[in-house]
């Protein structure tokens, strides 16, 4: 039962979700851009689109971001193209949602680093290293073999924090990982995982990572996918117990929401078997395929953190003070 407290702190606080998956140009995997108007309706106000990952190129990148701003562009009464902090607090005011941009991996701009500056410009904010198998910057999570952060990709992280925009480990090798935070100078985000202590899946994060993103001030995004988050379902309840496990170890400073959430699930079930280097699991006879909530659910989780006995601070930092902080310092 969510309690009128609830609905009252959920209506007076930015809710920050990092990632919606949305589907990208030629490619479909079950989150088309009409479901950004649950987002609207849940009274999310900022999530992130991906426009480009390891497997695609500098063309297409020029092409999906152009598409991604004429999306955001074609519904000013709906929608903010988040480039500060200060437009996702405009977002709420006036009831819109803020639309960050990120890219899955940085295969697709090869190694011409000037390309990241161009790309900040048009509105990229958040730079994910690696799509799940390893590329030319560092390993990916599902590689059996992560040798690190390359020569090269500490260039690329360089170059990211000197633009103003986020590191992104999520899908990245954990030794990569760990290399990438004793090197940055700011917060970094997993901005969507779950926890490996609470559920064994490649995706997730270990302790000691999260001591590291901890000490570096960075923030987990916690992901709906209930292959990460060990329920089919991926239920809120079950996802607390992953934000339970960071708040025991880290602190309410470093968790947050990363669901990315996908609607036509059946697609996305697909999409990953085609795609053995990055989901080697969707091969496996246990593979029982993608499952998530929906963003109305979400208010369930605040539920949860009040039940629980956490204050109201530590849960306004949940719900979006955490990547206010990091996207402030960074943006």
């Amino acid at each position: 039962m969510i309690s009128e407290a609830t609905r009252d702190f959920w209506n007076k606080n930015v809710i920050w979700d990092m990632l919606y998956p949305l589907d990208m140009m030629e490619q479909s995997y079950g989150a088309p851009e009409k479901y950004l108007d649950d987002y609207l309706t849940a009274g999310v106000s900022f999530t992130s689109i991906c426009f480009a990952e390891d497997a695609s190129n500098l063309e297409y990148a020029v092409k999906a971001i152009a598409q991604q701003r004429k999306l955001i562009q074609s519904r000013p009464d709906a929608f903010i193209h988040a480039l500060t902090v200060d437009d996702v607090l405009r977002a709420k005011k006036e009831s819109k949602l803020a639309i960050g941009m990120q890219t899955h991996g940085t295969a697709w701009f090869g190694k011409n680093l000037g390309v990241l500056e161009v790309f900040h410009e048009l509105g990229l904010r958040v730079v994910q290293l690696a799509f799940n198998a390893s590329n030319s910057v560092g390993g990916g999570c599902s590689d059996k073999a992560d040798g690190g952060l390359t020569t090269f990709g500490a260039k690329v992280v360089q170059e990211i924090e000197r633009l103003g925009m986020i590191v992104d480990l999520a899908h990245t090798g954990y030794r990569t990982t760990l290399d990438v935070m004793e090197l940055a100078s700011q917060p970094v985000l997993f901005s969507h995982a779950g926890v490996m202590d609470v559920h064994q899946h490649y995706r997730n994060i270990r302790n000691d990572q999260l001591k590291a993103m901890a000490g570096n001030g960075g923030v987990l995004g916690l992901s709906g996918n209930s292959a990460y988050i060990g329920d089919d379902a991926g239920a809120m309840s079950a996802i607390f117990k992953h934000l339970d496990h960071v708040v025991q170890l880290v602190g309410p400073d470093h968790v947050g929401f990363g669901f990315d959430f996908v609607f036509e699930t059946e697609k996305l079930d697909e999409w990953a078997k085609n795609l053995e280097d990055e989901w080697p699991d969707s091969k496996k006879s246990s593979f029982n395929g993608f499952r998530f909530q929906r963003p109305k659910d979400v208010i369930e989780l605040v539920q949860l953190m009040f039940d629980h006995g956490y204050p109201e601070d530590a849960v306004k930092k949940i719900v979006s003070g955490n990547f206010i902080r990091v996207c402030r310092q960074i943006w």
